[in-house]
């Protein structure tokens, strides 16, 4: 009778290359997981975006009560409209990447809807024109031109390239009533 030379203890060649295998294959899924995450700059952009997006929304609502401009009142309509629509694709967008994002303005933003909400008249709708139409809407296009170029994830990158041609048009909007109410 043969006497075997390997113990029950010593893994069989067999055993060690499933191992190999099953270490192997978990450390591509983790790589793939990790590459299909959102980096930082996608989350953050995620947030800065949807903080822009609740600040113009929220503030135009405070502009469609309060002035009695019609271009003001108009420009205001039209920035809830296009900003409450895409505040809803970046909400899915952030959903399906599993990041939060918040649709009230941010502290810095909910202090100058506070300020320009105890203005009025023709007060109110220069500063409205200035600080929400225009200053606003520059640094959305930064914004949006940035992570158009910058973001890693494709959805993401795609998401501000498409929403990025509407926010300029918003900007040639808001200096059109800036001149209008400005003077």
């Amino acid at each position: 009778m043969p006497i075997s030379t390997t113990s029950s203890r010593t893994p069989s060649l067999k055993s060690v290359a499933i191992g190999a295998a099953v270490a192997l294959l978990s450390g591509i899924a983790i790589n793939s997981i990790a590459a299909a995450a959102p980096g930082a700059y996608d989350k953050q952009f995620l947030s800065k975006a949807a903080d822009a997006g609740s600040t113009e929304i929220a503030a135009s609502k405070v502009a469609q009560s309060k002035s009695s401009n019609a271009q003001v009142k108009a420009f205001a309509d039209a920035m809830v409209a296009d900003h409450t629509k895409v505040a809803e694709e970046l909400k899915q967008l952030a959903s399906s990447k599993q990041i939060e994002v918040s649709d009230q303005p941010g502290k810095k933003h909910q202090a100058q809807i506070d300020k320009l909400s105890r203005l009025e008249g023709a007060q109110f709708d220069k500063e409205y024109a200035t600080t929400i139409g225009v200053a606003a809407h520059k640094d959305a296009v930064k914004l949006f031109t940035d992570a158009s170029q910058k973001a890693s994830d494709p959805e993401i990158k795609a998401f501000a390239a498409k929403t990025l041609p509407a926010l300029q048009h918003h900007l040639e909007m808001a200096n059109t009533l800036h001149a209008a109410v400005g003077k």
